[in-house]
């Protein structure tokens, strides 16, 4: 039983060095599915090459892939880069890295998320609304109710899952 698990952390090593090479090719896909075998991996030796893919990479869906892989992994070392990645032009990689920042959890992201609580992009009022929520900073549920009226479902829903993982579920009903 001990070969077997020697083997298959031998095998996993050597994955993840394979996907950190692939964070490098010139095809797009292979970029993108190698960001997010990254971040499926759990392995904190992942962080450091998806933050820096995540802040050079020139194409959209590689970035966000990498900002949507570090929240998966949960490391405070990626909240910084996250956190710039929030004034990107392209609402997938906000959107994108307003969940990693939720998912990371670190109140140092609760200012810039809620910024995006006015964003005119429903989808990125619905991200911040979320990562808030699962960032857990109660002060923030007045920022958030505003939202429980908001013209998109999907922002009102979000909006409602926040203040619920905020513990004013009685303010979503």
């Amino acid at each position: 039983m001990a070969r077997l698990y020697a083997e298959r952390m031998r095998r996993s090593n050597e994955n993840l060095e394979l996907y950190i090479v692939q964070l490098g090719h010139r095809g797009i896909s292979y970029r993108v599915r190698a960001a997010e075998a990254l971040g499926n991996s759990g392995d904190e030796k992942a962080v450091m090459p998806l933050i820096d893919c995540m802040m050079n990479d020139s194409e959209t869906e590689v970035v966000y892939m990498a900002a949507s892989s570090l929240g998966k992994l949960h490391d405070r070392r990626a909240v910084q880069p996250l956190i710039s990645k929030l004034k990107s032009s392209d609402k997938w990689v906000r959107r994108g890295a307003a969940r990693s920042l939720g998912m990371i959890g670190d109140r140092e992201a609760v200012d810039p998320v809620s910024e995006l609580l006015s964003d005119n992009v429903p989808e990125i009022r619905a991200a911040a609304a979320e990562a808030i929520g699962m960032i857990s900073y109660w002060d923030a549920v007045d920022s958030i109710i505003p939202l429980l009226d908001d013209p998109e479902p999907e922002v009102r829903i979000s909006a409602r899952r926040a203040v619920r993982m905020l513990g004013r579920g009685d303010l979503a009903d």
